[in-house]
Parts: C-alpha cells; sequence; structure tokens
C-alpha cells in the first residue's frame, strides 16, 4: 500500500512538471526583473530622500563614466534612450541644483554640452548598498559560473541595445579595441588594443571608460568570432 501511494504522488509530481508551461526563458526574465525591481526600489528609496529621481541619477552617472565627464544634451538622451525633451528637463533639474553645468556652443547655439560638477561627482559617488550586494551574491557563483553569466549578459545586452530598449552599452563586445580570440592562451585569449595586452573572459567589461565605438563591419565580425569561441573563417 505504501509502495502504491509513492508511486501515485511521483506520477503526481511528474504531471505537475510537466504542465508548466513557460519556458525556461520566461524564468530567467522573471529572475531578472525581480532583481531590477529591487535595485529600483532600493534607489529610489535612497536617491527620492536626496531629492534625485531615477533618471536625473541615470545622467548624473553617465556623466561620471565619460573621460572629460561631460557629454552633449542630445548624446544624453541617446544613450539613456529617452526624448530629448526629457532629457534637458532633467539636466535643468540637475542645474539648479548645482549637480552639473551647460554650456552653449559659440558656433550652434542649438548645441549644449553638460558638465558634472565637483558636487555632481559626491552625488553620484558609488555608496554601499545593492550593488556590494548583488557582487556579494555573484560571488557565490564557482568561477566558471561567474564568466558564464558574465558572457551570458553581454548577450541579453546586445540584444536588448539592437532592439533600442537600452542605451549604447560601452562593453568590449562592440569596442573597437577589443580583438576576441586572438591569443591561443585559453586563460588569456583576447587582446586589448587600447593597452596592448591579452585578458581572460573574467576581465570583460560591460561598463569601460576607455570604450570607442567599433565600425558596423567590426562590431559584427567581432561579435561572431566573440558568440562562436573561435576566428570567424575569411
Amino acid at each position: 500500500m505504501a509502495e502504491l501511494l509513492n508511486i501515485n504522488q511521483a506520477t503526481r509530481s511528474s504531471k505537475s512538471a510537466q504542465k508548466d508551461p513557460l519556458p525556461i526563458t520566461v524564468h530567467l526574465a522573471a529572475g531578472l526583473e525581480k532583481i531590477g525591481l529591487a535595485m529600483k526600489s532600493r534607489t529610489w528609496r535612497r536617491e527620492g530622500q536626496a531629492g534625485l529621481g531615477p533618471l536625473q541619477r541615470q545622467v548624473l552617472t553617465l556623466l561620471r563614466g565619460k573621460p572629460d565627464h561631460s557629454a552633449q544634451v542630445s548624446a544624453i538622451a541617446q544613450e539613456l534612450v529617452v526624448r530629448l525633451p526629457t532629457a534637458s528637463e532633467a539636466v535643468a533639474t540637475l542645474e539648479r541644483k548645482r549637480l552639473v553645468k551647460r554650456h552653449r556652443s559659440h558656433r550652434d547655439g542649438r548645441i549644449v554640452t553638460v558638465e558634472l560638477t565637483a558636487r555632481g561627482a559626491r552625488a553620484c559617488a558609488p555608496t554601499v548598498g545593492m550593488p556590494n550586494q548583488l557582487a556579494a551574491a555573484t560571488g557565490a557563483l564557482t568561477s566558471t559560473e561567474q564568466v558564464a553569466f558574465l558572457k551570458g549578459l553581454m548577450k541579453v545586452i546586445r540584444t536588448l541595445q539592437e532592439q533600442g530598449e537600452i542605451s549604447v552599452a560601452r562593453m568590449c563586445a562592440s569596442c573597437r579595441y577589443f580583438r576576441p580570440y586572438q591569443h591561443d592562451d585559453a586563460a588569456q585569449p583576447h587582446h586589448c588594443d587600447y593597452v596592448n595586452a591579452p585578458f581572460g573572459e573574467q576581465a570583460l567589461r560591460l561598463e569601460c571608460a576607455e570604450y570607442e565605438p567599433a565600425s558596423v563591419s567590426q562590431a559584427k565580425e567581432s561579435w561572431e568570432r566573440f558568440n562562436n569561441g573561435r576566428k570567424v573563417a575569411s
């Protein structure tokens, strides 16, 4: 009788698992969404108290990542995937808070450059919180899992970027200095022309201050090499 009960329970469990109609991609998306919501909620609580909205924080962070801590308003709108009036309004608010300064071109009054102030740099400086918690959480992964996760994120980000859903990602895969799988050394197969040195997959970057966009043809070839894990045949 006990054996029959165990068989029935196993059968019900098997049928329950088979009834799940959702593919793994949906579960992955749900997981990423949960992480995103947690970060957004915490950022809103923290920055809301400081008088910074999410978009304002994004503008400051974007400027902080630029080599000269400045960018044109049109570039800010493009990289953050928002309309130009929306970006202009966020910049104007930040200027009133003395977190940025605006400079209008003498040659063309339509061109406005936004520069991060020292006060703005302090306002968007990395703080102890969710990013560190995420880093600690990913530390639970093995080194192999971390590399696989990083490469997987690069693919997801690139796809969303191509769909126009997110801003331009300043990552290795689309950089003019990136040379994937140029070396036989499995530990350091890639090459960075900017520093003229090989590096391993654990050093791949999703955001790099030295990033310069590759041409369309170079980006396509580099991505194919990187995605296939080998050199593309001529």
